[in-house]
């Protein structure tokens, strides 16, 4: 069963990608003009980092235009997640819970959809703008129960809603 409905990453999230694509482009570029302008300034140790540098370059131009290409919808009963090289499918009855991701660049919130399994194991954290998290909720809520971290993203103590919080007894 086809969904019209497609989750994309948020604007902020795709702007942010582009700045990062279009940065490394411009710092390979000055890279390379600044080879080329003064070769005999260089020697191979200098150009052989200039290749590992150039690479690295590249790699975040790709994972910049990645961003722009990230979605997901649910078809049937399975999530797809679109990428720039390849789609993940993630079978609903493998999943027991989700949950919201908030991470904020500067100002600008950027919001995931985590997908857990039924001992709380993180499977997956898929996009989603900050619009469409309305949508993307009620559709995930209708198959699986909503999991909070009542820790922290470095010791976290996740849970199902519906389990109770453990009291401290002194």
């Amino acid at each position: 069963m086809q969904n019209d409905l497609v989750f994309k990453t948020g604007s902020a999230k795709r702007t942010l990608g582009w700045f990062v694509c279009l940065g490394a482009g411009g710092a390979l570029a000055a890279m390379i003009y600044g080879i080329f302008m003064h070769p005999e300034a260089q020697t191979p140790a200098e150009l052989w980092s200039g290749v590992v540098i150039g690479v690295f370059l590249v790699g975040l131009m790709v994972a910049g235009i990645a961003v722009q290409y990230a979605r997901w919808s649910i078809e049937g009963e399975n999530i797809i997640y679109r990428r720039l090289f390849r789609n993940k499918t993630i079978p609903l009855s493998e999943l027991a819970g989700f949950g919201q991701v908030i991470v904020v660049v500067v100002v600008i919130p950027i919001v995931h959809v985590g997908l857990y399994d039924r001992k709380l194991k993180l499977i997956a954290r898929l996009p989603v703008s900050l619009k469409d998290w309305p949508e993307a909720e009620a559709r995930l809520a209708a198959r699986l129960r909503y999991v909070v971290n009542d820790g922290s993203p470095a010791l976290p103590k996740r849970r199902f809603v519906d389990t109770p919080k453990k009291k401290h007894v002194l």
